[in-house]
């Protein structure tokens, strides 16, 4: 009998969680002070959360390699992509950017450790996925040429996500020039490169070909914008209880959004749409069930 493709998220997700604590950068002791940014790190990976971009790599893995379960190498480089999130998650929540003192019901890291550990956590963390890379091609767990185009595709998404940011803070106390289609630029870039470089990573860990490549990287760029269309409508509609942060940020910092320019209902219609359109783009492989599901169910989430 097969299992629900929510069990099976959840598995790889618990997976996820069990290589995040294993990492030795990541011990600390009170004994050595300087270990005060590796303990930063450690709390901001473990506050929880979907694990989606792992999942995701996890799970494209699956569909290319057309294997029931994928290998520890592919949840160990996978790793990766859950760290360069958490580091712009902590740098996004300080007061220079977002201002949020709370993520995922918890104290945000810089509240807890204070700006300038916060600050070097997410120095930490965007810097220790490459080490991790790369060693894992010294170890012989990835061939010197996938780690070479995994490192390479990291850089890029995280060099894309750190431009849509940079976009995002140009666009406080604008209205020239931020309409639907910078919208769309800002959020291809902020919130689509990362989830576009998990994908590809489970691909490319599978030594898929380039037609699956092409059509991993539509699935992807039609979920991180869906993905982001529906963050900006939760940010109006949800609770902080609901989401672990707090909601009105954006309207606080007089931030255009989706929900602003297209309204709640022509948001969850465009955020529809995408999905569908993602789905589409891998459907005709075999076991690509519950990615399709995964693009259609963007819409109707409520955290």
């Amino acid at each position: 009998m097969n299992k629900p493709n929510s069990e099976i998220i959840a598995e790889d997700a618990k997976r996820i969680e069990a290589f995040l604590t294993s990492f030795p950068q990541l011990k600390f002791s009170d004994d050595f002070p300087e270990n005060k940014t590796a303990e930063a790190e450690a709390y901001a990976l473990s506050a929880g959360g979907k694990r989606i971009r792992p999942v995701l790599a996890v799970e494209f893995y699956k569909l290319f390699s057309q294997s029931a379960e994928a290998p520890d190498f592919v949840f160990e480089a996978a790793c990766a992509l859950e760290m360069i999130h958490t580091f712009s998650l902590i740098h996004d929540d300080m007061p220079e950017m977002d201002n949020d003192d709370f993520r995922r019901g918890k104290p945000a890291t810089h509240a807890k450790f204070g700006a300038d550990i916060g600050l070097l956590a997410g120095d930490g963390l965007a810097l220790l996925p490459f080490e991790i890379l790369s060693q894992m091609s010294e170890d012989k767990k990835l061939k010197p040429e996938v780690a070479i185009k995994l490192i390479n595709i990291l850089a890029a998404g995280s060099r894309g996500m750190i431009a849509g940011q940079t976009l995002d803070l140009w666009s406080e106390d604008r209205t020239e020039g931020v309409d639907e289609a910078f919208l769309r630029k800002m959020s291809n870039l902020k919130t689509g490169c990362l989830l576009k470089a998990a994908c590809l990573f489970g691909a490319v860990m599978a030594e898929a070909d380039e037609k699956a490549l092409e059509k991993t990287a539509e699935y992807a760029e039609n979920i991180g914008l869906a993905f982001q269309i529906v963050d900006d409508v939760l940010d109006v509609t949800s609770d902080q209880t609901t989401l672990g942060k707090p909601i009105g940020s954006d309207s606080e910092r007089n931030k255009a959004t989706f929900a602003d320019v297209l309204g709640i209902d022509g948001a969850l219609n465009e955020a529809r749409r995408l999905s569908e359109s993602a789905a589409r783009a891998i459907s005709e492989y075999p076991k690509s069930e519950l990615l399709c599901e995964f693009a259609l169910s963007l819409a109707e989430r409520k955290k």
